[in-house]
């Protein structure tokens, strides 16, 4: 059973994405049976995004450095949670793993609080992968304890979506937990593509905005 103290780091393992290694995001899922140039086969879950219309582009570099400087550093999407006993070890807290899964939940419901559709790269057979996250722990949580999974966007670059977490206890917001996650946005050919230029624009229309939207 894991210390619930340490830093851990998550890095690519044997997934395969072109000539780059990713593990997978999972979100909502799709498992597939992928096959690279071995003949080795990989069940992969997978998150679709994309807008409702379907449309993909590609967001030049100047457009990209034009967003990314109206981002917000003090910007971040909210998710409150609370602990379940499930989730706790056999020291009482909550297990090193539930924390991945607690800020994998947080950018899932930020991609539906966005409208981003899944429905869509499922069916054309895009997706999105987590190439590398690290966490780095405070305190831990305990049972029943509640508590809120900020995620800020830190940048979009090329294939590469960065973002920053924080976890803190409510209501007295002692910190928990911080990390960050690279994620690679995926063509139907599961090789890296530049982030869906959908999802792109309104990832930056939220962290650059005052209020949302």
């Amino acid at each position: 059973m894991s210390h619930p103290f340490p830093t851990a780091r998550i890095v690519p393992s044997s997934h395969t994405v072109g000539a780059r290694s990713a593990q997978p995001l999972s979100g909502v899922l799709l498992h597939r049976r992928l096959s690279h140039s071995g003949g080795r086969h990989l069940s992969w879950p997978l998150l679709a995004a994309s807008n409702a219309n379907g449309a993909v582009g590609v967001y030049t570099c100047t457009k990209s450095h034009q967003l990314e400087a109206k981002l917000r550093a003090d910007k971040y999407y909210e998710a409150e949670m609370t602990v379940q006993d499930c989730e706790l070890d056999n020291y009482g807290v909550v297990n090193n793993a539930i924390y991945a899964s607690y800020i994998e939940k947080a950018r899932e419901e930020l991609l539906v609080r966005l409208g981003i559709s899944t429905g869509w790269v499922i069916s054309t057979g895009n997706a999105m992968a987590l190439s590398e996250q690290n966490l780095k722990y405070f305190t831990p949580l305990r049972r029943g304890q509640k508590f809120v999974v900020k995620v800020r966007l830190a940048r979009i670059k090329g294939v590469r979506i960065f973002a920053e977490h924080l976890i803190e206890t409510l209501p007295d917001r002692k910190l928990v937990l911080d990390a960050t996650a690279t994620i690679v946005c995926l063509n139907m050919n599961y090789r890296p593509t530049r982030v869906f230029p959908e999802m792109s624009a309104k990832l930056h229309r939220f962290f650059s905005s005052k209020d949302g939207y």
